[in-house]
């Protein structure tokens, strides 16, 4: 693990210090089991029934039909039933929920409810968030983590302000890992994926070390092949005479991956309690770009050729085609390109190198008064990668560093007052600081001095920043039945952002000239309040309705390309790259059920949310650049149920499905064109006289990127005894299904996702005592290669934009997981 600067090392010793001295620290509750009289575990929510899901969506240990808010939590047993380990993975568990990895800038594209924040930018955080053990990260590059020994995932949508560490927009992932435990205990699962060729073993172990102190150690390890077609030739002339490109290889999607979690619970008096949680993960694979697929423009059904300036033509690949079918083009760089003082390329293969560590010391005491809890965290990842997004004929080519590391402290008191008022209060800190570097090969014209590098355009990119926040609420019991709450978080946010460019190809000095630096301070503040009235007429009904806001920092463009124009006028361009901050505002009402004795649970929420400068951005494949913008204004809407149902009479069947409309529109936002869109496509605002073509359109009525209209998920579980002994099969089937959307940024016609459905399955024989059982798993049976977002490809189009004459560009799209045929033993000891 990387050690920590000595600022960090500095700021955890004083904030371990004071909380030492004054209260000490403690396990949290959010990671611990629940226990019954004796002290025994308590099993698991599967295995009780949906009364006992226990959710920490207020940052306390309640009922899922208790809690006043919008959320979808997936036990750890039904992660297991699919041999979920990747956020991805988990996209189909959860309607509405659209992830998947991208190349550049965060690295990740994270939509729910039609809400998240583009992959291009390096400098937003996202719009849904990560939270792990307590851990808040916002860079979207967690999508990466593998997951192994979770106890639970909370899915909160919409604004969650008040609980979380830093305040969000457009929702949140809360993964929340197994605790240590007070039993011995321990496991291991090996398995082995068909298409991927995939190999994995993951395990745990745990249990008492003494009285008071207790531990876990868990690891999972993976190696996979890909699942995916690699079309390149095994060599390919570059466009640069007497230099070749090397295949990457038969397969893509191929990765290696390992990560390592220990955890140590203390209890240093009957109410004061240590938990640290420390991991680390590494992800090697063939970076993002490995799974691209091409889409051609406007419905063409040959690839175009590249096009950097005129005269200058390079056929495309012959190996490369226009349909999503797993099959694509991956090349390496020539050696002498990537060997020619060009950062991160390595030996010009495709790759992603991803390293995290991180480390969360949380305590509790508990008091006859307040309870306070105290979340001491430090994260770091460090990911280079090199990447091309043109296929094997032209380079469209990028290296990246990524590095992040950023140390938090959250402090919380909940009060315990004897009678119908209680109080939340707390504050927040946190300290960041994120290099991302970026050299770019895209003009593949050797340099006219000899040894010089090839790169077109070197930047070193970044910012620090720092934000506190306060937060409060007041719980009144206005009666027995009745809860009212209120609240809200004060945030004071401040980034310091810089851009600077470097020497590169001298053959490029006039356009990309290096020497040039801009710098900006970006500081803002908010207030974001919220309102909950819970009503629970009986222990097994809720009531709920809360208006909510939500708040997300602006910043600075990190991912502009400075060309020459940026030397010339540095002020223009620094104005350029700012972009304001997001806030949302709405409410949701919410009913919750046990009916018929606890056998069947109904969740039902409706939700309406406006969303103001909502932070977009689009790539321009014509001028190489990515433009910062800010949405006028995004309203989504929408209804939102699931169940679950133990049939009475037939033991061990239990049906289960959750549904989401969602009316996600545009009301107010004039932006960019797609690149090559003509006026008659709607680019008709904004008329630039120097050019002679418009440069807008207005987005105003339409549904933004990412937002199926409709997703629902369908299944049932049934376990069937099969001997005398106990031992019992155990099936899982589901089928989810997604309407059609667009996913492109700039809503390009040709962008659509059209309606999908997937079908899921597994069967498992498990031992008496569940000591040990053998699994088939089927994810993605019905194989649907699914597009969850696209760039533009440079100089393949994307010119005519804002005249009559306009040509759209071929596009890279990432696409989701295919099917997966895995067959995994476990034992448990």
């Amino acid at each position: 693990m990387k050690a920590l600067g000595n600022r960090h090392l500095l700021r955890a010793a004083c904030a371990s210090g004071a909380m030492a001295a004054a209260i000490g620290f403690a396990g949290t509750a959010t990671a611990q089991g629940l226990s019954d009289e004796q002290g025994a575990p308590v099993l698991s929510a599967a295995m009780q029934g949906n009364d006992v899901i226990i959710v920490t969506a207020r940052r306390r240990d309640e009922r899922l039909i208790d809690a006043p808010v919008a959320i979808t939590a997936v036990t750890g047993e039904a992660l297991d039933n699919y041999s979920v380990s990747t956020v991805t993975d988990l996209s189909t568990l959860v309607p509405n929920l659209v992830a998947g990895q991208a190349a550049s800038g965060s690295s990740a594209s994270i939509f729910l409810r039609g809400v998240g924040s583009t992959a291009l930018s390096a400098g937003f955080d996202q719009s849904v968030s990560f939270v792990i053990d307590g851990l808040p990260m916002s860079r979207g590059r967690e999508i990466a983590l593998p997951q192994f020994d979770v106890q639970r995932v909370e899915v909160l949508r919409g604004p969650q302000a008040l609980f979380f560490g830093k305040n969000t927009t457009g929702g949140l992932i809360s993964i929340v890992s197994n605790g240590a435990t007070d039993y011995f205990e321990a496991g291991a699962t090996a398995g082995y994926g068909f298409e991927a060729d995939e190999w994995f073993v993951d395990g745990y172990v745990s249990g008492p070390i003494s009285d008071n102190v207790r531990a876990r150690l868990a690891g999972r390890y993976s190696d996979s092949q890909g699942a995916f077609t690699n079309s390149a030739s095994s060599t390919y002339p570059s466009p640069i005479p007497g230099l070749v490109r090397r295949s990457n290889g038969d397969r893509r999607g191929f990765s290696e991956s390992y990560g390592l979690r220990g955890t140590l619970d203390v209890d240093f008096s009957p109410n004061l309690n240590f938990e640290l949680k420390v991991g680390l993960s590494d992800v090697q694979d063939g970076g993002p770009t490995d799974i691209l697929e091409r889409i051609c423009g406007a419905g063409r059904t040959t690839p175009q050729p590249s096009v950097p300036f005129a005269g200058f033509v390079v056929p495309a690949s012959p190996n490369t085609d226009c349909r999503i079918n797993g099959v694509a083009d991956s090349s390496a760089l020539p050696l002498e390109v990537a060997t020619t003082d060009y950062r991160y390329a390595r030996q010009g293969e495709m790759y992603a190198d991803f390293a995290s560590q991180y480390g969360v010391l949380t305590g509790n005491l508990d008091t006859d008064v307040f309870d306070v809890t105290s979340i001491t965290s430090y994260y770091h990842f460090k990911q280079t990668d090199n990447n091309n997004v043109s296929g094997e004929s032209y380079p469209g080519n990028f290296t990246q560093l990524a590095e992040f590391d950023q140390f938090a402290q959250e402090l919380r008191f909940q009060s315990n007052f004897e009678g119908a008022f209680n109080v939340l209060a707390g504050v927040f800190y946190s300290d960041a600081e994120f290099t991302f570097n970026t050299d770019a090969y895209i003009f593949p014209i050797a340099p006219f001095i000899p040894g010089a590098t090839y790169v077109s355009f070197k930047r070193d990119n970044g910012f620090d920043a720092t934000s506190v926040s306060a937060f409060g609420e007041l719980q009144l019991d206005i009666s027995p039945q009745i809860e009212l709450s209120a609240g809200a978080r004060w945030s004071s946010e401040a980034r310091t952002s810089f851009q600077r460019s470097l020497p590169a190809n001298p053959n490029f000095a006039a356009f990309f000239p290096g020497g040039i630096e801009l710098n900006d301070r970006f500081t803002d503040t908010d207030i974001s309040p919220q309102v909950t009235l819970r009503y629970k007429p009986t222990s097994d009904l809720t009531f709920y309705a809360a208006y909510r806001q939500g708040f997300k920092t602006g910043g600075f463009n990190i991912s502009q390309v400075l060309s020459a124009a940026a030397l010339l006028d540095p002020v223009s361009a620094t104005q350029a790259g700012q972009f304001e901050s997001e806030t949302a505002e709405g409410g949701e009402i919410g009913v919750r059920a046990l009916l018929f004795g606890g056998s069947l649970a109904l969740n039902a929420t409706a939700y309406r949310y406006e969303y103001s400068n909502l932070q977009v951005q689009v790539f321009d494949p014509d001028t190489v650049s990515l433009i910062a913008d800010n949405a006028g204004s995004l309203r989504t809407q929408g209804i939102e149920a699931d169940f679950n149902w133990r049939i009475p009479g037939v033991s061990g069947l239990s049906l289960r499905g959750a549904a989401a409309y969602n009316d996600a529109e545009y009301t107010d936002f004039v932006g960019a064109c797609f690149q090559g869109q003509t006026i008659g496509q709607g680019c008709n605002l904004n008329f630039d006289a120097t050019t002679g073509a418009f440069t807008a359109q207005d987005y105003g009525g339409r549904r933004p990127p990412k937002a199926p209209e409709f997703a629902g998920r369908l299944g049932f579980t049934w376990d069937i005894p099969v001997t005398q002994s106990g031992a019992y099969f155990s099936l899982n089937g589901d089928i989810a299904h997604t309407s059609g959307y667009n996913f492109t940024d700039t809503l390009r016609p040709d962008g659509y996702q059209d309606a999908n459905t997937r079908f899921d399955a597994s069967i498992a024989f498990h031992s008496a005592d569940d000591r040990w059982s053998v699994s088939l798993i089927g994810r993605n049976l019905s194989n649907e290669l699914v597009v969850t977002s696209a760039n533009d490809i440079p100089f393949t189009g994307g010119t005519g934009t804002g005249t009559n004459t306009g040509v759209v560009a071929d596009m890279s799209a990432f696409v989701d997981n295919p099917r997966e045929i895995i067959l995994q033993g476990t034992f448990r000891f």
